[in-house]
């Protein structure tokens, strides 16, 4: 049961991050090409 709850957990986690990109994406194109600010949890510094 655990392992269901744990793999459910992972399932909704990644979709999450696919739309939190797809809003990012489109926000970017939206805007003719502006850089958008990236996510505060964002592990990689752009410079």
């Amino acid at each position: 049961m655990a392992q269901k709850i744990k793999t459910g957990f992972c399932v909704v986690t990644l979709l999450l991050a696919v739309l939190a990109a797809y809003v990012q994406e489109t926000n970017h194109q939206q805007n003719g090409g502006t850089l958008v600010q990236p996510a505060p949890f964002t592990l990689v510094q752009v410079r």
